[in-house]
């Protein structure tokens, strides 16, 4: 988007800080903690609102789709992992 002139590059650093809250949120199912970590690692509130969007859009569309935590899917292969060894 910044090559084809839709945003500035002064924003690329914005959307970046977001993108990773609603990856976090949605992927781990935590969406209040994913906003609270990013807001801690950037020591500013100038990006809250716009990551509480962010964020609980990719975590209702997660759900939508079916998703699960990574660690509770992770966790569940490895215990069929350890049934299948015994």
């Amino acid at each position: 988007m910044i090559k084809l002139q839709i945003i500035l590059p002064m924003y690329f650093p914005h959307i970046l800080v977001i993108s990773m809250a609603a990856y976090f949120g949605a992927i781990e199912k935590a969406p209040f903690t994913a906003i609270m970590l990013l807001t801690e690692m950037i020591e500013t509130v100038q990006q809250v609102l716009p990551m509480i969007i962010v964020t609980f859009v990719a975590y209702y569309i997660l759900d939508i789709l079916g998703g699960k935590p990574i660690y509770e899917d992770l966790r569940l292969q490895m215990n069929y992992h350890k049934n299948i060894d015994k």
